[in-house]
């Protein structure tokens, strides 16, 4: 049996992954390595071995936000270990595990646009380039993160309209105070800024919304798909619960740019492991 876990800011994924069947397991919070102690790493996966503990996996493969370093793969390699002591661990990072679910052994371009927002040109076999995220502060262009900083920046700056200014104060009991505390002092800010995006979601039919969002993905294609040597030569393929929540509005300007748009996902999880139990079972 493999162990798969695919993790983003938000929360992660497992799936038991046998040669005539995938199984899947309890959800567990995100894991970033960025964020997290190993003891706090450690007691997330630990109640998984519960779940498994009948048969204990031959490999365990972890994909995960903040896992493109040396230093992180590590750290989560040392928290898998203590939890399964499995023979084989593979880490990589959440953009690897699109790579993988999206296109396969396929050349395409990747997008990830959840929580936080990453992309590469995957050529088939591995990523062949790719203009750096950046992160919540420097990047994460039409990600959760940057939506929940447009609108909490534009609600205390006053430049949202009134009707949704009202509306946004009766959802969250937040003050100028609150926000600082949590954005500045408090852990996992990028968890705490992409949970005002579902505002946007469910407000999308008020042009200030709906502006919103086009603005964010102009911004992710200019700054950072339009870069890729192949961008329109091959297809697009995108995951991650915004660019699944806004897919008519991604695909609108993305024939803006006449990008090739092949799948639109919410979650990576399933087509990763549907790769690994033929490539590895």
């Amino acid at each position: 049996m493999i162990l798969l876990a695919e993790s983003g800011s938000t929360k992660t994924q497992w799936r038991a992954i046998y040669p005539d069947r995938i199984e899947e397991l309890k959800n567990t919070p995100g894991i970033n390595p960025l964020f997290l102690s190993f003891e706090e790493i450690e007691s997330i996966i630990r109640p998984v071995s519960g779940e498994v503990e009948a048969q204990l996996p031959d490999a365990v493969y972890f994909f995960g936000a903040g896992c493109a370093t040396l230093m992180a793969k590590e750290k989560i390699g040392k928290a898998i270990f203590s939890v399964f002591e499995s023979p084989e661990i593979i880490i990589d990072s959440d953009l690897i595990a699109a790579c993988l679910s999206l296109a396969g052994n396929k050349p395409s371009i990747i997008g990830i646009l959840g929580t936080g927002s990453n992309s590469c040109l995957w050529n088939g076999e591995a990523i062949e380039e790719q203009i750096p995220s950046m992160g919540y502060v420097l990047g994460d262009e039409g990600s959760g993160v940057s939506i929940g900083k447009q609108l909490l920046s534009d609600f205390f700056k006053k430049q949202m309209p009134a009707v949704l200014q009202m509306r946004f104060s009766e959802v969250y009991d937040i003050s100028r105070e609150k926000v600082i505390e949590r954005v500045y002092q408090l852990s996992q800010p990028n968890r705490y800024l992409a949970s005002f995006a579902p505002f946007v979601q469910r407000h999308i039919d008020n042009p200030y919304c709906k502006k919103l969002i086009s603005d964010q993905f102009e911004n992710f294609v200019n700054r950072n798909l339009l870069y890729y040597c192949r961008t329109r030569q091959i297809e697009a393929n995108f995951c991650g619960s915004i660019a699944f929540a806004h897919a008519d509005i991604l695909n609108a300007i993305c024939k803006t740019h006449n990008l090739i748009v092949g799948s639109i996902v919410k979650e990576p999880v399933d087509g990763l492991a549907n790769y690994l139990k033929d490539k590895v079972c």
